[in-house]
């Protein structure tokens, strides 16, 4: 196994990093070496779908979905013209 030694970590990212740990019940190495193993396991931009990829899938799978609620949008989300709710 190789040794990694990081110097100079910024202090928000060292906090988060540690309270990641404690909240995951791991040593602060653990926790590192699981957050760098998920972000290195991430898609890269070049496998993602593209714009026109994801509007053509939301067109063919979203958008083409009927419409069972036929209240207009003030009386779903309940409020007036000011604002408030009813």
């Amino acid at each position: 196994m190789h040794i990694l030694v990081i110097r100079k970590v910024p202090e928000d990212l060292y906090q988060r990093l540690k309270d990641s740990a404690v909240a995951h019940h791991r040593a602060m190495t653990q926790e590192a070496i699981v957050s760098l193993r998920s972000a290195l396991e991430l898609p890269s931009v070049e496998s993602r779908p593209s714009p026109q990829e994801s509007l053509a899938w939301l067109k063919r799978e979203v958008w083409n979905l009927p419409v069972r609620d036929t209240r207009g949008a003030d009386e779903i989300l309940g409020c007036g013209d000011d604002g408030l709710n009813y």
